[in-house]
């Protein structure tokens, strides 16, 4: 299946960039770090078991990355894409079930809930003309890949229980930009979400980027400064027998650049 999205992806992208060929482009990358705090349940063939207060885990740092491509064909969608790392884990002395094994002991605990986006976009035709430059407001399609898993181990032993959280999902995607007059900044927000199949996700977050003054001609420098809250609440329909109610939120700091 991941590989006949993939190929129908990369379809997808080929097509766009032949078709917007010769038109003029922008283009923005950015990465940093997103100082995630992790909280919530999550069950595997047996009881709930809370993240924080049974298993330990609490706050962690992970990498993100995206790169926009923005083109002025009004029915060709745009496209962004993006990776975000997320990993955690921590020790504790626990008494939980998961899956076919019981830990009772010092227990190693780690979620890896990395995730891949492709996002094809619009944005809302002459708004960007109408407030004079000032907003703009966009909506598409997001598909996300998790590529991730939750793995407990018995510290003292070799017993160990894992299992995989590999899924993708189509997401509604909505955006917006506003760049105040006489502010040498950006104001953007998103957020996608979908219900699907008994669960539910959804990935929000607001960014101010600030211009940097850094004198390199056709190409502008940011600061970026956010917060973003992803909540993943899945059924065993979705992941493999996992059930969760996943929330992780926290600041983000990067540089961008646009081009």
């Amino acid at each position: 299946m991941k590989k006949l999205l993939y190929s129908a992806l990369t379809a997808s992208c080929l097509l766009c960039t032949n078709a917007s060929a010769g038109v003029i482009l922008d283009a923005q990358v950015g990465a940093g770090a997103w100082m995630a705090k992790t909280s919530g349940t999550i069950a595997y063939d047996a009881g709930d078991i809370n993240l924080e207060n049974d298993l330990g885990l609490n706050d962690s740092s992970n990498g993100y990355f995206y790169a926009d491509i923005n083109h002025f064909v009004p029915i060709i969608p745009n496209i962004r894409i993006e990776r975000q790392e997320l990993k955690t884990n921590a020790t504790k002395t626990a008494n939980v079930t998961f899956g076919n094994e019981t830990f009772s002991g010092s227990t190693k605990s780690d979620i890896d809930l990395t995730q891949n986006d492709l996002i094809l976009y619009w944005g809302v035709p002459g708004l960007n003309i109408l407030s004079a430059g000032i907003l703009n407001v966009d909506f598409g399609i997001n598909i996300k890949q998790y590529d991730g898993s939750i793995t407990l181990s018995d510290v003292n032993s070799t017993k160990v229980e894992s299992v995989d959280l590999d899924f993708i999902v189509p997401m509604g995607y909505l955006a917006a930009q506003i760049k105040p007059p006489f502010i040498p900044a950006t104001i953007s927000a998103s957020t996608k979400m979908i219900s699907y199949d008994g669960s539910e996700l959804s990935d929000s977050m607001i960014m101010a980027s600030i211009d940097l003054p850094i004198p390199l001609p056709l190409i502008d420098f940011r600061l970026d400064v956010g917060y973003k809250i992803q909540k993943l609440d899945i059924s065993k329909d979705l992941s493999d027998d996992v059930n969760g109610n996943i929330t992780n939120k926290g600041m983000m700091l990067g540089l961008s650049a646009k081009f």
